[in-house]
């Protein structure tokens, strides 16, 4: 009797020893019953404080969509245009530490943030940007997609303002991923080993040279006139034929944009009730069929000269 007295009282205790994690453990709390809070740090300049602000809910899903919305509103006053898909995606990745000492960054310009936190951190981080790889448990699939999208959808919306992601670890433990698209830092490159030297010349070296080959083809490319490269997207497929390619939501978001000039992926998505993400993933087919441009830094888009020839086909 004493004997399975102390089995069952260890069980008991067992489940508040620490080892685990707390909101996604064996406690059978929900993540909705567990407070957490993120803080904000906003510079307005490197060399002072910065002003803190701190959410905490215990409600996670409420948690990361307020973060995302005011660290988009305290970027952007800054003058910043990293995309509100992009924060958003970013901000929810938090949950895979369980928003563990979550810290969000924002640089003065409003161009660089920071999201960092204690978690288990991010071991394959090739693999991260790649969809469908993730370690979304059933219980963060209540409240994220947690199908392996956020990061992907991360790095194409960065890209498509000119901008970068970034995943370190912190230097304890967990991840800072940073996102920028300030045209006053360069992404910061991996620091490669010395290896002996092929036909004479050091592996760093080859990657200099390598890299320094890029940035010029880069630089002949981005070059090219707009009026060019959208001349070429219009030679790429014909407006009669985008008749049949076009879906019909993706017809949808294109009127949308058509009677109100221009927009992003928030007011498609508030326009259509659905996802930031999939309002992101149409506006980008329409503008890879040469339909739509991208207007600025914020994302917003407008039709083209070849999305105008369009409208008839839809209208009609």
């Amino acid at each position: 009797m004493r004997s399975l007295f102390s089995r069952l009282f260890r069980k008991q205790t067992g489940i508040h020893d620490g080892r685990s994690q707390p909101g996604f453990g064996r406690d059978q709390q929900s993540p909705v019953e567990i407070e957490r809070l993120v803080r904000i740090a906003v510079y307005d300049s490197i060399g002072t404080i910065p002003r803190i602000v701190d959410i905490r809910s215990s409600d996670h899903g409420e948690l990361l969509n307020e973060v995302s919305s005011k660290t988009y509103a305290f970027a952007h006053d800054k003058g910043g245009a990293v995309p509100y898909v992009a924060i958003k995606e970013t901000v929810e990745n938090l949950l895979h530490a369980d928003i563990q000492e979550a810290v969000i960054t924002i640089l003065p310009d409003g161009n660089t943030i920071r999201v960092s936190d204690q978690g288990p951190g991010i071991i394959d981080k090739d693999r991260a940007f790649l969809p469908g790889f993730t370690t979304a448990t059933s219980t963060m699939k209540d409240i994220v997609r947690g199908v392996g999208s956020g990061l992907p959808i991360v790095k194409d919306s960065m890209h498509s303002v000119g901008g970068y992601i970034l995943i370190e670890d912190n230097l304890k433990k967990g991840c800072v991923i940073t996102l920028s698209c300030s045209t006053e830092m360069v992404k910061p490159k991996p620091i490669a080993r010395e290896q002996p030297a092929v036909g004479g010349i050091a592996s760093s070296q080859l990657s200099t040279i390598q890299h320094t080959s890029e940035t010029a083809g880069k630089s002949q490319t981005d070059e090219k006139p707009e009026n060019e490269e959208e001349k070429e997207r219009d030679e790429s497929v014909s407006v009669e034929k985008l008749e049949n390619i076009v879906s019909p939501r993706q017809q949808k978001v294109f009127m949308i944009l058509a009677e109100e000039g221009e927009g992003g992926p928030s007011v498609v998505a508030k326009e259509l009730e659905i996802s930031l993400s999939t309002a992101y993933r149409d506006l980008v087919a329409l503008e890879e069929y040469g339909l739509i441009k991208t207007v600025d830094n914020s994302g917003k888009r407008k039709l083209t000269s070849k999305g105008i020839a369009f409208l008839p086909y839809i209208t009609g």
